[in-house]
């Protein structure tokens, strides 16, 4: 996580030649922006109670570890810059901006030490509605200026990547091995969209269907209510259609790995869905019924987990999403014209594959279970769909 501790972490990415400034552009995320990460952590707060930032720390904050460079400024920032020998005293200015999508965005301030070095992030003045906008990647060039004591420095300016509003990063290598990284899977929850429109209508259909007639989350504090729950609303996107598709590739990046995520109209409206689709489609409508939801990460696979009740000795169920297309199934709207043996045959085959899915699901999960409760993988995380929004990861509105 970007966090106080992170900052022995930031990436080490310098973005102008440092023999022919006294200043550098630095990005968090290296010449790729994303403005999922962006939107999501909007209000989120890395470092809780602790300040980082230089300007901002009382006597009860941490001092900064004689590894790290000194912050000041935005301690939540994606974007800044790195200077290099401020003596004591100086009064510093930095202005960065993106044209069409971050404003001109100001710190300054006066540095009480000799330093080295120091990172200084403006708070970003970003176009959230701009950001939410860029569906395919396109350039922008960044324009950083300094001044030291009224003197302004010579501009600054590179060219990074807006990504997609569907790229999510969900980790920061910190070396070519991958031994050091950030974990930025918990972005992940933001395309769970429990408030999304569509997700009433799928519920509406998950009762048309008749297996069930409310949906109770945890109330009856029976697990086989929870699941038939869960049936009925795997039923209901299989009679939208939904089809296992991985057609989605995302734009290597050197530092961040990031995978492209469809927003939930966009799989129901393609009836496509690859692993992370249909995981963060099915995580919204159970969010949405007070079921809590998990997203599963293994190397280069995502599932659902859901808890069958909320004693902390209930048991976590895995569900396989990619198993959805394997029925063709009439739409809801044929259902009460359907011969009875016809439409029993149909929950049958229905419910033969979701069982075989949630068996498929906790053996992956089994396999992983290792990896993922040591948490030193990337590849390999249990996310919270709750804690992220805990964190403050906001859900990501569609664009459509």
């Amino acid at each position: 996580m970007k966090c106080l501790s992170a900052l022995t972490f930031f990436l080490p990415i310098l973005l102008a030649s440092a023999d022919a400034a006294e200043f550098e552009p630095w990005s968090y995320t290296g010449k790729d922006l994303f403005p999922s990460a962006l939107i999501s952590t909007a209000t989120m707060d890395w470092n809780g109670e602790e300040q980082a930032a230089e300007d901002k720390k009382t006597e009860d904050d941490p001092d900064t570890d004689e590894d790290d460079v000194p912050l000041f400024g935005d301690e939540n920032g994606w974007l800044g810059v790195t200077l290099y020998d401020l003596e004591a005293g100086s009064e510093v200015k930095v202005e960065i901006v993106i044209d069409g999508f971050l404003k001109a965005s100001v710190w300054q301030g006066t540095i009480d030490d000799d330093l080295e070095e120091a990172r200084i992030l403006p708070k970003a003045l970003w176009d959230y509605a701009a950001l939410h906008e860029v569906r395919q990647q396109r350039p922008v060039n960044l324009v950083c200026k300094v001044s030291i004591d009224d003197e302004e420095l010579p501009d600054q300016a590179e060219t990074c990547i807006m990504k997609s509003i569907n790229d999510c990063p969900f980790y920061v290598l910190w070396d070519e091995e991958g031994e050091e990284f950030d974990d930025l899977s918990f972005l992940f929850a933001a395309f769970v969209n429990e408030n999304h429109p569509m997700v009433d209508t799928i519920l509406k259909e998950a009762l048309q269907s008749g297996m069930i007639d409310s949906f109770t989350g945890y109330q009856s504090g029976d697990p086989e209510v929870v699941i038939a729950q869960v049936f009925a609303l795997w039923n209901a996107l299989q009679r939208r259609g939904i089809k296992y598709s991985d057609v989605s590739t995302t734009t290597p990046s050197k530092y961040v790995v990031s995978q492209t995520v469809r927003f939930l109209d966009d799989s129901i409206g393609s009836t496509q869905a690859n692993c992370v689709d249909g995981s963060v489609l099915m995580a919204s409508l159970l969010r949405k019924i007070g079921i809590e939801p998990y997203l599963v990460m293994v190397p280069g696979h995502c599932f659902l987990a859901f808890d069958t009740g909320t004693d902390d000795d209930s048991e976590l169920m895995a569900l396989e999403t990619t198993m959805l297309g394997q029925d063709n199934l009439q739409p809801i709207t044929k259902l009460e014209s359907m011969p009875a043996k016809i439409l029993k045959k149909e929950f049958e085959a229905s419910f033969t594959t979701f069982s075989n899915a949630i068996e498929t699901g906790n053996a992956t999960l089994e396999e992983n279970a290792d990896a993922i409760d040591s948490g030193e993988s990337p590849d390999s995380q249990l996310i919270s769909v709750t804690e992220a929004r805990t964190l403050g990861i906001m859900p990501i509105a569609s664009t459509r």
